[in-house]
């Protein structure tokens, strides 16, 4: 893994970690009433999406099985749907995908430095 592959990772899981303190302990309920919640998540997905596009095609080859090129077509579906966005989709995506995508993370971090 490269020096720029890590920092996009490191900036991913800040990203993330902002997702799951926005989210944290509120059901789908609470979270589409919320205007502003659903708002910063949409964008902080966007955020975690073009980040992903930043990583090197090296990464990719390296670790062909991430989701991370789902969390890039995520990003373009948030940006390009914005109308049509389901925020259901988007509390999924925050409480059910995330989490496993940053543990994944955590891990190839991990074991680059190990390495």
């Amino acid at each position: 893994m490269n020096a720029s592959d890590r920092r996009i990772l490191e900036k991913i899981v800040s990203e993330i970690g902002y997702l799951e303190s926005l989210v944290d302990e509120m059901d789908m309920q609470a979270f589409v009433a919320d205007e502003t919640v659903k708002r910063a998540a949409s964008m902080t997905s966007i955020n975690i999406g073009e980040l992903a596009k930043h990583l090197s095609d090296g990464f990719f080859d390296q670790y062909p099985d991430n989701e991370l090129r789902l969390a890039a077509k995520t990003r373009d579906v948030y940006a390009h749907g914005y109308f049509t966005l389901s925020f259901e989709t988007v509390y999924k995506t925050a409480v059910e995908d995330y989490p496993r995508v940053l543990a994944w993370i955590q891990d190839a971090l991990s074991e680059h430095e190990t390495n």
